[in-house]
Formats: structure tokens, sequence, C-alpha cells
């Protein structure tokens, strides 16, 4: 139970300092000139990289020599979340919840779907 909780712990963690570095690349980037959207690309592209570095360091104590197979399922289950998150959210407030209530229960759904396809999918042991 205690490495559970401590993995979840760590997790949220990687997820919190990918946060920070994603809206940090996409605020510098808008400032350089690109527009919010364009930044929007690079900027998630760095979260990813951030998460799936810390994830497999920290989260999950990957031993092995990263691989682009590796890397490749890492980001497809990335984009999973994104598309749990996406539907999750237009479902609820086109179900006629609050945006916000919507939100919440999107960022949740898809921090579940993330935990478990890294941990099942890519970084199974």
């Amino acid at each position: 139970m205690k490495a559970r909780l401590r993995e979840g712990a760590v997790f949220l963690g990687v997820g919190g300092a990918a946060f920070v570095v994603g809206a940090a690349s996409l605020e510098g980037l808008v400032r350089i000139g690109l527009s919010p959207y364009a930044a929007q690309v690079p900027a998630l592209g760095l979260a990813i990289l951030t998460t799936w570095t810390g994830n497999r360091r920290w989260t999950f104590r990957v031993n092995a020599s990263p691989t682009w197979r590796e890397f490749g399922r890492y980001v497809g289950a990335s984009l999973g979340g994104l598309a749990v998150n996406a539907a999750t959210f237009s479902a609820l407030t086109y179900a006629g919840a609050a945006t916000i209530p919507a939100f919440a229960a999107a960022t949740v759904a898809a921090t579940g779907f993330n935990f478990l396809s890294y941990k099942f999918a890519v970084f199974a042991r």
C-alpha cells in the first residue's frame, strides 16, 4: 500500500512539474509572437517529454535504457489521455454540466487513464 501511495504521489508531482514546463513554454512562445494555438503544440510536446522522463525515472523506476518504441507508446498513451479528457468534457457539458465541474471530471478521468496506461502498457515489467 505504501508503495502505491508513493507511486501515485510521484505521478502527480511529475504531472505538476510538466504543467509548469508546458505553461512556461506556452507563455514564452506567445510572448515572442506565436499564436496561442501554434504555441500549444511545442508546449504540449515539452510537457509530454517532461512526464515521460519523470515518470520513467521516478514514478515507475525503469532501469532499462529508453527506446524509441517505448517513447512512441508513451506518446500514444498520452494522446489517448487527451482524447479521454476531451470526450469526457464534451459529454458532460453537452449533458448540461457546468464548465468547471466538467473540466475537473475530465482531468480526473484522463489522469486515471494515463496512470493505468503508463503503468501497464508503457512501463509494464
